[in-house]
């Protein structure tokens, strides 16, 4: 058995103990996933040596099989929370077609050694006393990690299939000679000492459930059209609470609210300039409506359209040099506008859409490639995208629906508009590219319109009647969610209990993955498993009396069974290869996943470990047997090569393993299926691999049709669950910086 690696190891300004696993920068702990610690703590024993792909896979994972996809996660996770470039790195450097490599300089040491000693690095040699503090790995345990940084996804398992990292390249770097002085290092021990001393007091138990959905205005008045600043410090809106519409900014809290125009015709459809400097309005204080500009305080108030016609709805390219309006001008038809472009001074006016039918609301896309409108030429309004010039005009969604007020998120990956159901203004969010998928994050008997993004993408503010006059609400892209928990560490898996009372989940809130158990409304969350290893994956049996998980405790990942409360801990199967991931049956057995005969595939048992039968033969995760207990969906690479690549596909086979098929064929990695109470659909996560990963929950009939969006956030959404009566949906999200369980109403 392997001695265990106590090394401090202190490459600045980080201090990596490796007993404690833990990293800390400046007295603050770095928050790191389990495996994301694991590759850095490996790159960094292994000095400048380059660590193949396939030697990091085995060390970080041992005991299972994994794709590279997993690893070049995990790489681009650790740049992220070391605030490394690839293109230019300071600690991990890409080596194409080989792995990847630790480049800075480290310091090694045991903890109290007390001793001076002499470590070469190259050209170098450091002399250096080591005096760090021994309490770091008892402190620790007691308290929470902060939320510095978003962790590595839970949500692709460990058979995530996806391109490997971009390869980096590195400059050379010169290495200056340094003496490292005793006292430097006790100060910066002392500074540990102090932060890991403080602790958390932990709060009485008590509903940690809020709303994502706030209200930020309260008037018996009208507010509306609110614009988030670029910063994302302030929203800039029209109010008439001083009698006329004028423009108003205040903080994303609604608190300091300020008036920046004062006279006596309305002012209002504010937007801000990509530098945040200036604000566009329209006025009428010329006696119809034009375009005006000022800065940001409300002073040097400039028109910079004139003419007898009415000017509005503007919009400022992402470089800040040309403004897009809409204007009826030119035509004798005073309700025939069409699309405008202007210099930001006011010059050079042209038209970019001359159609005989109404053409309005200009909106730039993040990179300047594309402006989407809204149109009224075939009959009801949709949705379309052009050109700046004005060519390429198309059709976004090809419907009979009335649509407007379209804008892109500042990430570019999805628009968000407004559709009229029923009479009343709904806001939905869709693709960028118009693709579908379309997901209604407003549904109420009240008009909810002129949406707007949060700079990071994550939250829409919009305007609203639900209150019986227009107020400012903000909430998150996915809607009005429930957050069921709200603490510092990672907390994941969500699991209903039968009769829908209770959610259990993991945790890692004491330094260790654990399973807990709260209230359907996130109180009174509760510890029942205490080892010294990783308790993760909850699951209820049928009758809420057990709860399989999956455990550590005995040297490598099994499938054990408790009493709900926590009692009776009892480990159901030994076997050297890992067991993971159980899910009952109706029947009262137990799937799960194994690697017991050499391939990783989806078995079965009954509850007390016996009659171990093996339903596939072919790589496949994360099984979910259907409510009637008659099929099983899984996730397994596609048959064939999708856009290039065996993505992971959803599947549906019988309870024994017979008439495998595959549901989807999509050009994305699809995890953690789960299936709809009545049976009817399933619900499961597409994980985008872009610049950074994205996953959302998605919904789609048993046939593969009819797929619908669930979430919409630009973080990572995972592990859908529903509750028994079909109405709620929990999962797990890292939209805040870590990992919470949030509950989404769907009906």
């Amino acid at each position: 058995m392997p001695v265990p690696d106590k090394h401090l190891y202190e490459f600045e300004p980080y201090l990596l103990d490796a007993g404690s696993r833990i990293l800390i920068k400046d007295g603050a702990t770095v928050p790191l996933t389990p495996k994301a610690f694991e590759t850095l703590l490996v790159l960094v024993q292994h000095g400048i040596q380059v660590v193949d792909k396939d030697q990091l896979l085995k060390e970080v994972w041992p005991d299972s099989f994994v794709e590279e996809g997993s690893l070049s996660r995990n790489i681009y996770q650790l740049r992220k929370a070391l605030g490394d470039d690839s293109s230019e790195p300071r600690y991990i450097e890409t080596i194409p077609k080989r792995g990847y490599r630790f480049i800075a300089t480290v310091r090694i040491s045991m903890p109290d050694s007390g001793q001076v000693g002499l470590t070469s690095d190259g050209d170098t040699t450091l002399i250096e006393k080591h005096t760090f503090a021994r309490v770091i790995s008892n402190e620790f345990e007691g308290a929470d990690l902060p939320a510095h940084a978003a962790p590595l996804s839970p949500v692709a398992g460990v058979e995530a299939l996806a391109p490997a990292g971009v390869a980096g390249r590195r400059k050379k770097q010169t290495k200056q000679a340094a003496t490292v002085v005793a006292a430097l290092l006790l100060t910066g021990a002392i500074g540990v000492f102090v932060y890991l001393k403080r602790g958390r007091v932990s709060p009485a138990p008590m509903s940690r459930a809020k709303s994502t959905l706030v209200r930020l205005t309260n008037n018996s008045t009208m507010e509306g059209a609110p614009v988030w600043s670029p910063d994302g410090s302030r929203i800039a809106f029209w109010s008439n609470r001083d009698g006329k519409n004028e423009i108003y900014v205040m903080d994303v809290d609604g608190s300091n609210v300020k008036r920046l125009t004062t006279n006596s015709s309305d002012d209002d459809n504010p937007e801000w300039s990509p530098d945040g400097r200036k604000i566009l309005f329209d006025s009428q204080r010329d006696g119809n409506k034009e375009i005006y500009v000022m800065d940001a305080d409300g002073s040097n108030q400039t028109r910079l359209t004139r003419n007898n016609w009415v000017d509005s709805a503007t919009s400022w390219s992402p470089d800040g040099s040309q403004i897009a309006f809409a204007s009826n001008r030119d035509n004798s038809n005073p309700f025939n506008f069409d699309i405008y472009l202007m210099n930001a001074d006011g010059s050079n006016v042209r038209r970019i859409v001359d159609d005989p039918e109404y053409d309005a609301e200009p909106k730039w896309s993040p990179d300047g490639l594309k402006i989407l409108f809204m149109t009224g030429r075939n009959g009801n309004f949709d949705l379309y995208e052009m050109n700046p010039d004005g060519t390429g005009q198309k059709e976004l969604i090809a419907d009979n629906n009335s649509d407007g007020s379209p804008v892109c998120s500042l990430d570019g990956n999805n628009i968000a508009f407004v559709r009229n159901i029923g009479g009343k203004d709904q806001i939905y969010v869709m693709d960028a590219d118009g693709g579908g998928d379309l997901r209604n994050v407003t549904n109420n008997s009240a008009n909810n319109t002129r949406p707007s993004w949060s700079p990071d993408s994550s939250k829409l503010v919009f305007q609203t009647d639900r209150d019986g006059n227009w107020e400012i609400y903000v909430m998150s892209v996915d809607g009005e969610l429930a957050q069921l928990t709200d603490d510092p560490a990672d907390d994941v898996d969500p699991d209903w209990s039968p009769d829908g009372s209770k959610i259990a989940f993991s945790s890692n809130r004491d330094g260790r993955e654990h399973i807990y158990i709260m209230n359907a409304d996130g109180s009174s969350p509760a510890q029942i498993t205490n080892s010294p290893a990783e308790d993760t994956e909850p699951a209820w049996s049928p009758d809420g009396k057990r709860i399989a998980f999956t455990s550590s405790r005995d040297g490598n990942k099994e499938i054990y069974l408790m009493n709900a409360d926590g009692s009776n801990q009892t480990r159901l199967a030994a076997d050297p290869e890992i067991d993971r991931t159980p899910k009952w049956s109706p029947d009262g057995r137990i799937l799960f996943l194994s690697r017991r005969d050499g391939r990783g595939g989806i078995y079965v048992m009954d509850s007390n470990g016996a009659n171990v039968t093996r339903l596939t033969y072919t790589r496949a995760g994360q099984a979910v047997s259907s409510p009637d207990g008659k099929k099983v969906a899984f996730n397994a690479p596609s048959v064939e090569k999708i856009a290039g690549q065996y993505w992971l596909q959803l599947y549906v086979m019988e309870s024994d393993g017979g008439n495998q098929r595959m549901l989807t064929t999509n050009p994305d990695s699809l995890f953690a299926p789960c299936w709809s109470p009545d049976g009817v659909s399933i619900a499961f996560v597409i994980e985008k691999l872009k610049l950074e990963t994205i996953a959302n929950i998605f919904e789609m009939d048993l046939d593969g049709g009819n797929r619908r969006r669930l979430t919409v956030g630009h973080k990572i959404d995972g592990r859908p669950a529903y509750s028994p009566d079909g109405a709620k949906l929990a999962f797990q999200s890292n939209r805040d910086g870590n990992y919470e369980i949030y509950v989404m109403s769907l009906r």
